[in-house]
């Protein structure tokens, strides 16, 4: 094949996303592949394989953007069309603007295009002071999204972390985790330390010396470390913080040693070193990290919702609290004190480390730039002009991008709250607060309408349970204010919904039921079903268990869910969920808006056994489902595909 790869920042290779660059390259050519090189490095010029682009111009902020260490390409067409001659795909390395504009022309073109994650959102807003703020974070995802993502046939994330991170806000993609690799050089050797360093332990931190990496908490922590004296600090890279971390550490009694090093250098400081901590507060994957672990160097990781790179603890001893130098001061003396559990701790991590090995991970890139090109065939044959999301087991594969860690809904649990205080604050919250909120926020987002809403009179003096296809966010909170409205609704749902910390009671006054993990906690959960049915209440329950979004088919279920309307000879409504194209076209590619349909109240037939009922009710929603589903012209906008057999379900 003929391959370009676009590199906005390329330059030498002293920072992860070069280094990764570089790799692609040569692993492809040692494949067979020629492959040509689009970037803005000028002494490339002349070069055979490489298109040169001109950097851009910051006016003011050029020596700014000179000390950063990177300059971004300019979009030149000429370059462009000369580049992208006779090529079979493109994989860009950056969501940046010159790539960015090349992958809308070469969409043109209809030239097969995979895409590299490889710029996280603090890589841009720590520059502009905003590394902390939510809502920098998710604009500048929405840009990469519009301007870059959207258009790729596959997308390559280097961690499971940076892929949730991002489908959270832009919904599910055409995912490809793989590391970017180890080298196999770099392993264990054993090397004695230079003459200067023999009496000292010495600890080392890879990475440029910029903001988010957070070198400072390393210097910080010495100050309360038992061991001050006796540790030798190496920060291993360079970068515009570098006369500022110097100025930090000038108390230290051993001053640390800064630097760029090659990468030969680099694996001896490795191998002599005894520990590697990585404080920094975002990061993608880390290579320079796996590369010290892969050498049996115990890390000390910073604890950061920011970070994949704490992914790599084995256990606590390995991690300490997010941004905490004292706490990081504390599992620095752990280690020193310990020299055996340092040791059998190492060998752990050379056992672990065996997973990113370089030509497995160069292997599986290959296979998914081949897949592109499949890709980019199927959507043509089809004509289809928005994402394709592959997926693997429509009963198990779930695209809600979150990452929550689920707690168990013990036997302790309280679905009923009899307390008479918390009952009023849940009324007042739901009714008083919450529902006004829900309601204008999914009639503005999303102008929900819902049709045959005059079958609920028929429902109005009982309880019922409401059964809806899963493929959109706004299924938590749909029914409470569009369908059911004054009646309070429950919601059967995940243990996820009161797993995270600080909401549980907050989700339960919304109407959240839990999934209970134990026989005890099933007694409670259906006793709670039959008092919130014989108070007349309603109960909300998607089979199809997990959300596809914008899915325009109906996925199998089961009838378990079914049971509790057999059981207690009350009425179900199917609930479908359609979508229609937004009226005004202002941005063409808006979400769709959501239609709700209601069936008729579907009821247990009195001759057939509770077993026959719940397959009986089951048949009746899953045919008015799919029939409506089927007689709807949904619009194109996430098309979901099943294979199986692509790497990206690989290990």
């Amino acid at each position: 094949m003929r391959i370009l790869i676009a590199a906005d920042v390329l330059g030498e290779p002293n920072n992860g996303t070069s280094i990764a660059t570089y790799n692609l390259i040569n692993a492809l050519k040692e494949r067979g592949h020629e492959v040509r090189v689009l970037c803005p490095d000028k002494n490339r010029i002349g070069e055979e394989g490489y298109y040169v682009l001109p950097p851009m111009n910051f006016f003011i902020f050029n020596k700014y953007v000179r000390r950063v260490g990177v300059c971004p390409s300019k979009a030149d067409y000429k370059v462009f069309e000369e580049a992208l001659d006779g090529v079979d795909e493109l994989h860009v390395m950056l969501p940046f603007i010159a790539s960015s504009k090349l992958v809308a022309y070469a969409n043109k073109k209809n030239i097969p295009i995979s895409a590299g994650f490889h710029c996280q959102a603090e890589n841009i807003t720590s520059h502009l002071f905003l590394m902390w703020s939510k809502l920098a974070t998710r604009i500048v995802y929405k840009t990469f999204w519009r301007k870059c993502y959207h258009s790729v046939d596959c997308i390559h994330y280097p961690t499971e972390f940076i892929k949730h991170d991002f489908e959270k806000r832009v919904g599910p993609t055409n995912a490809y985790v793989i590391s970017n690799g180890v080298k196999s050089h770099f392993k264990k050797e054993k090397l004695e330390k230079p003459e200067e360093l023999k009496d000292k332990f010495v600890i080392l931190m890879t990475g440029r010396y910029c903001r988010e990496k957070r070198q400072d908490l390393l210097i910080k922590a010495l100050k309360y470390s038992r061991f001050e004296k006796k540790i030798q600090l190496i920060f291993a890279g360079d970068g515009p913080k570098r006369k500022k971390l110097s100025r930090l550490a000038k108390r230290l009694t051993n001053k640390p040693i800064f630097g760029y090093h090659k990468p030969e250098e680099l694996l001896k400081i490795i191998n002599y070193s005894d520990l590697y901590v990585h404080t920094a507060y975002a990061e993608l994957e880390s290579i320079s990290a796996l590369e010290a672990i892969s050498c049996g160097l115990v890390p000390v990781i910073n604890n950061t919702k920011r970070s994949a790179t704490k992914n790599f603890a084995i256990d606590d001893l390995n991690l300490f609290k997010k941004n905490d130098p004292k706490s990081l001061a504390s599992k620095i003396d752990y280690w020193i004190s310990h020299p055996e559990d340092l040791k059998v701790r190492s060998n752990d991590y050379l056992e672990y480390t065996k997973r990113f090995e370089f030509d497995h991970c160069m292997d599986r890139m290959e296979k998914m730039i081949k897949e592109a090109v499949e890709v980019r065939k199927y959507k043509i044959e089809h004509n289809l002009h928005h994402r394709i999301v592959y997926y693997k087991d429509p009963l198990t594969d779930d695209f809600a991008g979150t990452q929550i860690s689920q707690k168990k809904v013990d036997d302790n649990f309280v679905y009923v709250h009899e307390n008479k205080i918390w009952r009023f604050l849940s009324t007042i919250f739901y009714f008083g607060i919450a529902h006004p909120i829900f309601f204008f926020l999914v009639k503005i987002k999303r102008h929900v309408r819902v049709k045959n809403k005059k079958v609920l009179k028929k429902v109005k003096k009982s309880g019922y349970f409401l059964y809806g296809n899963h493929t959109n966010i706004y299924d938590a909170f749909i029914p409470h204010t569009q369908v059911s409205r004054f009646k309070k609704t429950y919601i059967i749902a995940n243990p996820d919904a009161v797993s995270i910390k600080g909401t549980k009671n907050i989700v339960m006054m919304l109407g959240v039921l839990p999934t209970p993990s134990s026989v005890q906690s099933m007694k409670n959960f259906n006793a709670a079903i039959e008092k919130r049915i014989a108070q007349k209440r309603v109960i909300v329950i998607y089979p199809e268990a997990h959300i596809w979004p914008f899915y325009n088919g109906l996925r199998p279920f089961g009838d378990i869910s079914f049971q509790y309307p057999a059981k207690l000879d009350a009425p179900s409504i199917a609930m479908v969920t359609t979508y229609r194209k937004p009226k005004f076209k202002i941005n063409k590619k808006r979400r769709p808006f959501i239609d709700i349909t209601l069936s008729e109240p579907i009821y247990p037939n009195p001759e057939l056994s509770q077993r026959e009922n719940m397959r009986y009710i089951r048949d009746q929603v899953y045919n008015f489902m799919k029939q409506t589903i089927e007689s709807t012209s949904s619009p194109e906008y996430i098309n979901y595909v099943q294979d199986s057999s692509s790497t990206k379900f690989e290990n």
